[in-house]
């Protein structure tokens, strides 16, 4: 198991005692430790622009998340990401001047998509 990362103040009890700062004092010394959770928001979400994901199982059984999302400037997001399969397709579309149907933005995607 790896150990964790002495810190200044452990480090420096350390030296002038000789000896490891003992857990009641780092409960009091230390600030406590925090843990980073990830938002399942995207940011184009969190400023309040329009998004829309979606599943589409194609004819050969392979599932495609597609994402639609709407950015300043009449400009468009749009991506596509088989199951299974670390590579995102992503265009960005500009002077979109009427928001993108979900056939359209499938189309986008249709070449990609067709090879295997």
């Amino acid at each position: 198991m790896a150990r964790r990362k002495e810190t200044t103040v452990e480090r420096i009890y350390r030296e002038v005692t000789g000896n490891r700062m003992p857990a009641v004092v780092k409960r009091i010394l230390l600030p406590k430790r925090r843990v980073k959770r990830h938002s399942m928001v995207s940011p184009v979400e969190e400023l309040g622009m329009p998004s829309d994901a979606w599943i589409k199982t194609l004819a050969e059984g392979r599932r495609v998340k597609f994402t639609n999302q709407e950015l300043p400037n009449q400009w468009t997001f749009i991506t596509a990401q088989v199951a299974g399969n670390k590579v995102v397709y992503s265009i960005v579309l500009t002077n979109e001047k009427n928001p993108l149907r979900r056939e359209e933005v499938e189309s986008h995607f249709a070449d990609e998509l067709s090879k295997k």
